[in-house]
């Protein structure tokens, strides 16, 4: 038998990956709310902790994990960073891009093969395969920042540019039809996402990035549920940081009673 796996956040993701670790032979133990992880963390030896819950639950989701498990943590957080983690003294934790999408009623949808990196990463990748979800390992902490800016461009520029095209508007139609708005948003996030690490990163094999990542899914919607707090959140970090957004702060003085 195969140590645990603890879950931390059974969402529609969480439920994803608890199936593949499952058909990969790995007891899985939920988290939730009402968990007694002091307990827990004295009951059993995990192989790994695997976290996700939402952007806004992160912080106080990582207070929660016990010092025992700290060398064996997976991340797999939207809008993350190194510095969402790096406070908690984690032990070499394992991060992985996620690509696909998972909504309920509805089966997984991969755009791109998710890359992971550290030590539980392989467990990761073969979990996921067997339920026929690519994802692969990447080398160094480098690609593995690449990666998650990456992410994070997508999210927030696809998000944020949707607050202000038609609803129902998918990345096709913002690729093709509103390229300028697409690149304007994306240079205030990159300008932040830059802050946020102290590294500078080649724009242009992001923006390859990211149509590659609009081909995965053409269909897919620009504007999700989330998209008001996400403009919200960036432009409370821009400010703390003192950094100009121009579009950023003109797409939230046009949608003052969505956005705040």
């Amino acid at each position: 038998m195969k140590k645990p796996i603890v879950v931390l956040g059974i969402g529609e993701l969480g439920s994803v990956f608890s199936r593949a670790f499952l058909k990969n032979n790995y007891p899985v133990y939920p988290i939730t709310r009402q968990t007694d992880i002091s307990a827990l963390a004295n009951t059993i030896d995990p192989e790994l902790i695997l976290v996700y819950t939402a952007e806004a639950d992160l912080q106080k989701a990582l207070y929660r994990i016990p010092k025992q498990w700290k060398d064996r943590v997976v991340l797999m957080q939207n809008e993350l960073l190194p510095r969402d983690w790096q406070a908690h003294n984690f032990t070499h934790p394992t991060i992985i891009s996620v690509w696909f999408e998972k909504k309920k009623g509805m089966d997984s949808k991969v755009l791109i093969s998710s890359p992971a990196f550290g030590a539980k990463a392989k467990i990761l990748v073969e979990s996921l395969a067997l339920i026929d979800i690519p994802a692969n390992i990447i080398a160094n902490e480098d690609e593995l920042l690449f990666e998650l800016v990456l992410k994070n461009l997508y999210i927030l520029t696809t998000n944020i540019a949707g607050l202000t095209l038609k609803t129902g508007a998918n990345v096709e139609n913002l690729r093709n039809h509103h390229l300028d708005l697409m690149r304007a948003v994306s240079s205030d996030i990159l300008t932040l996402q830059s802050a946020l690490t102290n590294k500078s990163f080649n724009k242009n094999k992001l923006e390859q990035g990211m149509m590659k990542a609009f081909e995965g899914d053409l269909a897919h919607q620009c504007m999700g549920r989330s998209a008001p707090g996400r403009l919200k959140r960036t432009l409370e970090l821009a400010k703390t940081l003192n950094l100009s957004v121009p579009t950023l702060k003109d797409i939230a003085d046009q949608n003052p009673n969505l956005i705040f």
